[in-house]
């Protein structure tokens, strides 16, 4: 069965697609994060400025107190409450907070900032608390830095993203103009100038040009051994067809010697129809196709391989469609049918199924060979595959329980 190149696969993942996805992705991490680290600083910030003004305020005041005594000035009212322990009058919500510290309380929708100290006098605590909105004095700050993060932040990402398309484009150029050349490394084709712009894309290319003109010589080769092969050999085979035509008008010749020119005269036209098969198979342009009905050939072919039926007693099963036509070089048609049979004669066991249907041929046989000799005599699969390949065709064999078949389908693939 040929091996067709296989198609590109429409689900995997695009190069560039990824790569602006991953520099995106890395652009709007570095926003949340630089978003979350902005917050957290407003937060310490906005402690560290509250903590400081309440310990100064209570400082100031145990100065006062220390100097003045009961007379002391208790801490501004317009931005403070104050409370002490021994004067009995602490709201519940303070009462759980004994020990001395900096504290913060969710006071219903209003969050509370306030100090507790051992009070000047030595007994109790006094406690300073904000009077209502008096610590939110650093929210219009706060709304300016909010502001500049948003700024920022969104100048980062706008600048990962720049930076990513360019970074993309960067990349994916030279491996677009690869994927391009790639595309375009035939036989037929031109080489090309490696002119990648970094190292390794250009080791990629001069592997991919080294292989090109490799298989290009190669190539070339197999189609010049082909041509020179059967113009060399038609002259040799034009003398065998005379000779043994010659040997076929003498009369008195022996039996043994008659039934040998026989056979001379079917391998040298068998000689002339591989010359012919090879000739086209070498030919880089299109090959005529003139319209040939299949069953007769499928006939011609086994009266043809008759002596192979004569080593045992074999069941041919035939099923042939008599409109079956299809279109095809007369020589290549006749060397993919005549080797079919040839292996399916060779290795059958008690019985062979030929259906043909249309333009699908099946040859069905059991066997006991291995696997790796059904397909090894003459030229076997190979020289099937390569008149496929020439034609367009497609060739399926598997061997299933003992059974082996071929499916050969002679029109153009969908």
């Amino acid at each position: 069965m040929t091996n067709p190149t296989p198609p590109l696969a429409p689900d995997l993942p695009s190069l560039r697609r990824r790569l602006v996805l991953i520099l995106g992705s890395a652009g709007l991490l570095l926003l949340v994060l630089l978003s979350l680290l902005m917050v957290v600083a407003e937060n310490k910030m906005e402690e560290l400025s509250l903590r400081h003004w309440l310990e100064a305020e209570a400082t100031r005041y145990q100065d006062d107190w220390l100097r003045l005594g009961d007379a002391a000035p208790a801490p501004s009212p317009r931005q403070f409450s104050s409370y002490w322990t021994e004067a009995g009058r602490l709201p519940g919500w303070l009462k759980p907070y004994r020990t001395p510290g900096f504290f913060e309380h969710q006071l219903g929708r209003e969050d509370k900032h306030f100090l507790v100290r051992p009070h000047p006098s030595g007994q109790g605590l006094i406690y300073l608390v904000f009077n209502d909105d008096a610590d939110d004095y650093l929210d219009p700050y706060e709304d300016q830095l909010h502001l500049a993060t948003r700024l920022i932040g969104l100048t980062l990402l706008l600048g990962a993203l720049g930076f990513g398309v360019w970074l993309v484009r960067h990349i994916t150029r030279p491996l677009e103009q690869l994927r391009q050349r790639v595309a375009h490394l035939t036989p037929d084709q031109g080489d090309f100038v490696p002119d990648a712009p970094w190292q390794e894309l250009r080791e990629i290319e001069l592997a991919l040009l080294a292989g090109k003109q490799e298989v290009a010589a190669v190539f070339a080769r197999e189609q010049e051994f082909s041509r020179f092969a059967s113009h060399e050999l038609r002259t040799p085979n034009m003398v065998i067809q005379g000779s043994a035509a010659l040997l076929g008008k003498v009369s008195e010749l022996p039996a043994p010697a008659a039934r040998a020119a026989s056979r001379i005269r079917a391998a040298s036209d068998e000689m002339a129809l591989l010359t012919e098969t090879f000739l086209l198979l070498g030919r880089k342009d299109a090959v005529e196709r003139p319209p040939q009905r299949v069953a007769p050939l499928i006939q011609q072919e086994l009266a043809r391989l008759a002596p192979l039926l004569q080593r045992e007693n074999l069941d041919i099963r035939l099923a042939l469609d008599e409109q079956s036509e299809v279109r095809a070089p007369l020589s290549l048609l006749a060397i993919a049918l005549g080797n079919l049979l040839k292996n399916a004669l060779s290795y059958a066991e008690g019985h062979i199924e030929i259906v043909l249907q249309g333009q699908a041929l099946t040859i069905s046989n059991p066997t006991a060979a291995p696997p790796d000799q059904i397909l090894g005599y003459g030229c076997g699969l190979t020289i099937i595959e390569r008149i496929c390949a020439k034609l367009g065709w497609q060739i399926e064999t598997r061997l299933e329980q003992g059974v082996f078949r071929a499916s050969l389908r002679m029109g153009e693939g969908p």
